[in-house]
């Protein structure tokens, strides 16, 4: 796997707004996160939110619109935001945003007590108060008697380093389902993450697409630019038309992903060695045989 400033590749901003917002498996997975989070009951989420645009325009007010994912049932917005380096900047934008959604509640209501919370989920790469906690929940408070003021606005911190460190068993046996829906983010190792969702049929679909969608990101930097463009939209056609096989062919699905993987590679093989990478190097960041790229190099 290739790896640069962030170790944890799955924990990008464009792998994971694919993920979690535009692959089959995303309202699922984002309806199981926030049941978890919030302690609502799943069947309630999973009929009640949807996904919405990331672009939230409130005019003038509108200062930086670029999230990750964003979520709306009756009573709330939830705000999943994917952060994998700390920085001033990214709150400022969270806060931005935040703020956004509160303010153009208050230009259009006529009842401020039918106004919709507001919970930002953060799920960071790091430990941001180094308490060494999985979950951090923010509200409102009063600094000296510790009372809370109110819960309109909540901010929830996921603290994902924290699985690093955690035994692939344990995950597997693991009762907090939400170390479990999030585990995928931050294990590198594939035997591991084999292990930690064996017998689970969803985790298993998710980390598929995780890998697949990771994998095509890493391999755009070896490809044309209109190849990538052609790709990108071949890609958003194929999303659209998942949702609609997801019930049945199962194991077409699973040949057909195969089959486009290992045309994908041959490409890239290809389209490597023209520019004069050793086969070692080939293998070495596609994660393949030796043979397998003297193979493809033998008979383009």
């Amino acid at each position: 796997m290739v790896k640069g400033k962030n170790e944890y590749h799955l924990m990008s901003d464009v792998v994971a707004r694919k993920i979690f917002k535009n692959s089959p498996v995303a309202l699922e997975l984002t309806a199981r996160i926030v049941s978890e989070v919030l302690h609502i009951d799943y069947e309630y989420v999973i009929k009640n939110i949807k996904i919405t645009s990331e672009d939230v325009a409130f005019n003038a007010l509108n200062v930086d619109n670029r999230v990750d994912v964003n979520l709306e049932s009756d009573t709330f917005y939830v705000d999943i935001e994917i952060c994998y380096t700390k920085g001033i900047t990214r709150e400022r934008q969270t806060d931005s945003y935040l703020y956004q959604l509160y303010l153009g509640q208050l230009f259009k209501s006529k009842d401020y007590s039918k106004m919709k919370k507001i919970i930002p989920i953060m799920i960071e790469n790091y430990d941001f108060f180094g308490k060494n906690q999985f979950v951090y929940e923010v509200v409102f408070m009063e600094r000296n008697l510790h009372m809370v003021e109110s819960e309109f606005i909540r901010k929830i911190h996921i603290n994902v380093a924290y699985l690093r460190n955690l035994n692939y068993n344990k995950i597997k046996k693991e009762k907090n389902i939400l170390k479990k829906l999030l585990y995928f983010l931050v294990c590198e190792d594939e035997n591991r993450l084999e292990e930690a969702y064996e017998g689970d049929e969803f985790m298993g679909e998710v980390v598929r697409y995780a890998r697949q969608i990771a994998g095509f990101e890493n391999m755009k930097l070896f490809l044309p630019e209109e190849e990538i463009q052609r790709r990108d939209r071949a890609e958003a056609i194929e999303i659209g038309l998942e949702e609609g096989r997801k019930k049945g062919r199962k194991e077409g699905r699973k040949e057909g992903r195969k089959e486009g993987r290992e045309q994908l590679i041959k490409e890239m093989v290809i389209n490597m060695n023209n520019k004069n990478y050793s086969i070692e190097d080939i293998s070495n960041i596609l994660g393949i045989e030796k043979s397998i790229v003297k193979n493809i190099i033998s008979t383009k």
